[in-house]
């Protein structure tokens, strides 16, 4: 009796798959992730800030609070926007990974059917 094609212990053997399940579960929790804390920091740049006018004679004028913690914001909001784009990019490498390692199982597969008939 035949074991089936795609059981949960060939598809452990196939390295392709488990890598492209990986990055899969990797890239989509970096996207989710990247989205929430996006629209999160946006909210908070959308805010209007307070305008001091500053003294054109002051060499290193004091920073304000608000000012502080909108470039903080500005920062998250950067880094927030690369973690999104490497989700991206890793979910869809997982599932390039993911294909090829489908494909080249049914392959060999294939192969090992035709060598077993070739042999009988």
């Amino acid at each position: 009796m035949a074991q089936p094609e795609f059981s949960v212990q060939t598809v452990a053997r196939s390295s392709w798959i488990v890598a492209g399940l990986l990055l899969l579960a990797i890239g989509l929790g970096d996207v989710v992730v990247g989205r929430s804390k996006l629209a999160q920091y946006e909210a908070v740049l959308a805010q209007e800030a307070e305008s001091v006018p500053r003294d054109p004679a002051r060499l290193f004028p004091k920073v304000t609070e608000a000012e502080e913690q909108r470039a903080v914001a500005r920062a998250k909001l950067g880094f927030y926007n690369l973690l999104f784009f490497a989700g991206q990019i890793m979910t869809l490498a997982g599932l390039v990974l993911g294909i090829v390692g489908v494909v080249r199982m049914r392959r060999r597969r294939g192969d090992e059917a035709v060598a077993g008939a070739r042999s009988r």
